[in-house]
Order: structure tokens, then C-alpha cells, then sequence
């Protein structure tokens, strides 16, 4: 998978009505009990640290709580499945990740576990967590492959749409703010009262956090920029006929939708080149926050102009798994496959060039042009990414049900 198509993006994560409220003092520390797993006070604590600048105000509310809360009780859900149908992360893949946070902080392994010490997190705690993120994706990835089948109709369908390469070059970005339907009048009819608050961004952003049950909510349901041909044929209709900011509300099995419209860009129509690029790409997180993240970007930065070889650097502290080992090297990049950010610099930069430091919704990128050519647009080529774009469209939808499945059989207890 290429830089940027990630399927921990959904659109629809529901909090089903099985989730069992216990009226009980929180007893050491403990927030809830998803099965045997329990989510701790701390934990909670350490996550807001990570998304404190994105929330408005940056103060830890009821309402920013409860968003963080769910978020973990999701993701003990699914670790809690992964390690039921035996899926475990390799110790050699928990351990070069741990090793590649302390190489991108110029640290061995004891001077991160003193930087961890410094913080108050407890070292085992932390690996644990590199462990679950890993077991997270591998388990979407495998619900993925094995929910989604898409036919050779499908896609000649798709081909044959006048619209889909329009589809695939023009992006949007949203904000999604989502009401489950458990009692669909009760929610069609909250909706209403929400979007009669909503006269601006910050109105809705607001309301999202507030109300939203979508994945994004803590974040005010910034779904970041999307290619129109991979969201829900539900919203590329709506998009297309009401003229916004403010779409919706919208219905589908998963409950009533708000969008609100910050930004489109219009397909490029002249002739499109494939870019030849490798990056590194470093993050902040639980011990390194923006602004230290942004510091060794630069001093990345540094070591290249002062002749460092990139592929080595990327090897050693590039955190994009899925060009790391390889050096940072994307491949050949097809236009509308990386964010406009992204795509932006590589157009900005000269065959042979290294880019400055640059930051997208992802983190802090260095990105090397090695060439460019013509696209490629063989019959293979466009089966392949209408495949892609089909398979974007649904997993949405498929990872929610899934987790509504897993919400549904689970024990979750909530400490109040």
C-alpha cells in the first residue's frame, strides 16, 4: 500500500446500544473494563496530550472524555479480537518499531525508556500500545480482504462511467458529523436540531464534538481531503445537487449525516506525469510532541545537505512503514494517490532535488524527486485503480459494521 492509503480511515464507527453503563466509582485508576481489558484513567490523560492541539481550546472536557473514551474501547475491541483468532505482532516488529522511535529521538533503547520514565510512562505499557497499533492494522487489513470481493462487473461498470476519472482526480474536504440510528426518529429528529446550531466551521466543529458518534469526532469530524470516487456514492450525490457548506442531513444504514464543505479542488484536465519519489516521514507522538518532531525534520534536513544519503536516513528514521524498509522509496507516484499537500511539493521540486521540511494532516516530510514520466494508462493500470477506488468506497462502511458486531457481543463496562 502507498504512502497515505490508510484503511484506519472510517467514516461510520458506531457505538452500539449494548454498551453497558455501570453507575460505580472508578476504582484505581480503572475508566472502563472492555472484556478482561482495562482502560485506564492515565491512558486516557496520555491520549488528550497527543490530540490537544487539535482540540479547540485544548482543554480536557466531558464531551473530549467521552470521544477519547470510545476511541479505546474500540481499539481494545479490536486487539481483543485479533488476539482471539490468533493474530499476534512478531516480537522483531514490535521491537524495530520501539527502536525506530528512539533512533528518529538520537536515543538507544535505555535513553528512551529514561525519556518515557521522565513522563510517567511506564515502559512495558508503551510497547504494549506499539503492539496493539500493529495488531489494528493487520486485523483491518485481513477484515478488509475478506468482506470485500470486487467483480469484473463492478469494474467495468465503473470504467464505464463517464465520470469516474473526474471522480478519481477532484478531491474534497470534509468535516463528517454522524448520528447513529438505534431509534431512527429519535435521531432524524436530533440531527435537525443540530444542524439549526451550525451557521459556521467552528459551529460545526463544535457540534461534532459535542454529539458526533464518527470516528473523527474528538478532531470536529475532519475527515481530511478524499478523492471523490472513494467516498459513498451517499455523499458524492449530495455533493454534487446541494450547494453547502452545509450538506445534510443525509440517511444510510449507518444513521443521519452532516457534512460540512471546507475546500474542492477541481480535476486537472491537461496531460498528467507519474513522479518518481522516495520521503521521510516522522510523527509526532506520545513523547515527542509537534514542535520536537518539527526539529528533527530539520535536522534530517541538515544532514542531507550536508551529503547524507537519503535511503539510509529513511531506513533508519522514517516512521511510513510501508516505504521504510525500502528506503523511502513511493515508486512511481500516480497524481490523486498522495494528499495536495504532498503532491504540491513533489510538483514544486526538481528531478534530483531534496525538498524542505514540510507538514501534512500525517506529520513532517523531506521528499527526494528522482524523475518523472508520462502515467501509464493501460486497460491493467485503470482496472487496478478502479479495484482500489471500489474497495475505498466500501471499507468504510465494512470496518464500522464490523465494530458494531464486536460492540455488540462484547462486555463493556463503564466506570462512572
Amino acid at each position: 500500500m502507498k504512502l497515505f492509503s490508510f484503511f484506519t480511515f472510517i467514516l461510520f464507527t458506531l457505538i452500539p446500544l449494548q454498551t453497558l453503563y455501570a453507575a460505580q466509582t472508578k476504582i484505581d485508576g480503572i475508566s472502563a473494563i472492555v472484556d478482561s481489558t482495562p482502560i485506564l484513567e492515565s491512558d486516557i490523560q496520555n491520549r488528550f496530550q497527543i490530540v490537544k492541539e487539535r482540540v479547540p481550546g485544548g482543554v480536557m472536557t466531558d464531551n473530549i472524555h467521552r470521544q477519547i473514551l470510545d476511541q479505546m474501547i474500540d481499539e481494545a475491541l479490536q486487539v481483543n479480537y485479533a488476539r482471539k483468532i490468533g493474530m499476534r505482532a512478531s516480537s522483531s516488529d514490535v521491537d524495530n518499531a520501539v527502536l525506530g522511535v528512539a533512533k528518529n529521538m538520537n536515543l538507544d533503547l535505555q535513553g528512551l525508556k529514561n525519556v518515557l520514565a521522565s513522563k510517567g510512562i511506564n515502559y512495558e505499557r508503551y510497547r504494549d500500545q506499539i503492539e496493539q497499533e500493529i495488531l489494528i492494522s493487520n486485523i483491518k487489513r485481513e477484515i478488509v480482504k475478506k468482506r470485500i470481493a470486487i467483480s469484473d462487473q463492478e469494474i467495468d461498470d465503473y470504467l464505464s462511467s463517464d465520470t469516474s476519472i473526474t471522480k478519481e482526480k477532484a478531491q474534497v474536504h470534509l468535516r463528517h458529523l454522524l448520528i447513529r440510528a438505534s431509534n431512527p426518529e429519535e435521531a432524524a429528529a436530533k440531527i435537525k436540531g443540530i444542524a439549526k446550531n451550525i451557521n459556521s466551521e467552528n459551529d460545526f466543529v463544535q457540534q461534532a464534538i459535542e454529539n458526533s458518534d464518527g470516528q473523527f469526532a474528538i478532531e470536529g469530524g475532519d475527515l481530511g481531503w478524499r478523492p471523490l470516487n472513494q467516498l459513498p456514492p451517499l455523499f458524492v450525490r449530495a455533493l454534487e445537487t446541494e450547494k453547502g457548506p452545509l450538506i445534510g442531513p443525509l440517511q444510510s444504514n449507518a444513521g443521519f449525516h452532516l457534512l460540512w464543505v471546507i475546500e474542492k479542488r477541481s480535476p486537472d484536465v491537461t496531460l498528467q506525469q507519474q513522479t518518481k519519489a522516495r520521503h521521510i516521514l516522522v510523527r509526532a507522538n506520545e513523547i515527542r510532541d509537534i514542535n520536537q518532531t518539527k526539529a528533527l525534520a530539520d535536522e534530517l534536513y541538515k544532514k542531507l545537505e550536508n551529503g547524507a544519503d537519503f535511503a539510509q536516513l529513511a531506513k533508519e528514521y522514517s516512521e511510513d512503514q510501508g516505504s521504510t524498509l525500502q528506503g523511502g522509496d513511493l515508486g512511481w507516484v500516480t497524481p490523486g494517490t498522495m494528499v495536495p499537500e504532498f503532491e504540491d511539493m513533489m510538483k514544486k521540486t526538481n528531478i534530483g532535488d531534496i525538498s524542505k521540511p514540510f507538514r501534512t494532516q500525517f506529520g513532517w516530510h523531506i521528499l527526494e524527486v528522482e524523475g518523472r514520466r508520462e502515467a501509464d494508462i493501460s486497460d491493467k493500470v485503470k482496472r487496478s485503480n478502479a479495484e482500489r477506488a471500489l474497495t475505498a468506497q466500501k471499507q468504510d462502511i465494512v470496518l464500522s459494521n464490523w465494530l458494531d458486531e464486536l460492540r455488540a457481543d462484547a462486555f463493556i463496562d463503564i466506570k462512572k
